[in-house]
């Protein structure tokens, strides 16, 4: 079996602005990657015990709604 390196983040954070003013800041960690699927799973730290399962990268976390939360501006 032959493995790939694959040069993708571990975790990103992101700071948001909630309505009244205060930023929250989460950090998604990045769980499995699946590279024949195209196929991320990713943890949102507003729900640890939840792992978001998404085909490509995710363009919006459902659980904190922060855009682009494992930073897919970075890959090539």
């Amino acid at each position: 079996m032959a493995t790939r390196k694959v040069s993708l983040s571990l975790f990103s954070a992101k700071v948001g602005i909630t309505q009244t003013d205060t930023s929250t800041q989460y950090l998604h960690f990045v769980a499995n990657f699946w590279q024949d699927r195209k196929q991320y799973a990713f943890v949102c730290e507003s729900q640890p015990l939840l792992t978001i399962t998404n085909y490509g990268l995710p363009k919006r976390c459902p659980l904190c709604r922060q855009n682009d939360p494992i930073g897919s501006e970075n890959q090539a």
